[in-house]
């Protein structure tokens, strides 16, 4: 099923509507190839000239975060507030290698990982949906600035 006749399915299941906002903001998590933060989509939509609010966007990606459409990615393995989104593994196979210095997020996208995480669910008799990995490390530029992880 195709991720927008998921999300509208999933909002008629709740008596909600598939309303310009959310259109908007679903068509623009869709373009974007990198992981997104709210102020990078509420600026990206300002540049396309569409009225909205933080307060929509948040409205709109919880619904889309509860549709199973989007995931969040932790910057940091112990703060769980500074969250970037993605689309979920199921329509993008995504990994990330997160930089614990400025926080630069690397999509990493290998098949040996896919093969790797089919292989550990079908030895325990699962059946593989999507797969998230996050590797936290120092980028080149931080590690040329001497910035050291705690």
């Amino acid at each position: 099923m195709e991720a927008q006749q998921q999300f509208e399915q999933f909002l008629d299941s709740r008596g909600l509507k598939f309303t310009r906002e959310r259109q908007e903001v679903f068509r623009a998590m869709v373009s974007f190839d990198k992981p997104f933060d709210v102020d990078g989509l509420l600026f990206y939509l300002k540049q396309k000239q569409l009225k909205t609010s933080k307060a929509t966007i948040y409205r709109a990606l919880q619904l889309l975060l509860e549709s199973g459409l989007l995931r969040t990615i932790s910057l940091s393995p112990t703060d769980t507030r500074s969250a970037l989104y993605s689309l979920c593994g199921k329509f993008r196979a995504y990994d990330h290698l997160i930089c614990t210095g400025c926080g630069k997020v690397t999509d990493v996208e290998k098949k040996q990982i896919c093969r790797s995480c089919r292989s550990i669910a079908e030895e325990r008799g699962y059946q593989l949906e999507s797969h998230s990995l996050r590797i936290f490390a120092l980028c080149p530029q931080c590690q040329e600035q001497g910035v050291t992880s705690c």
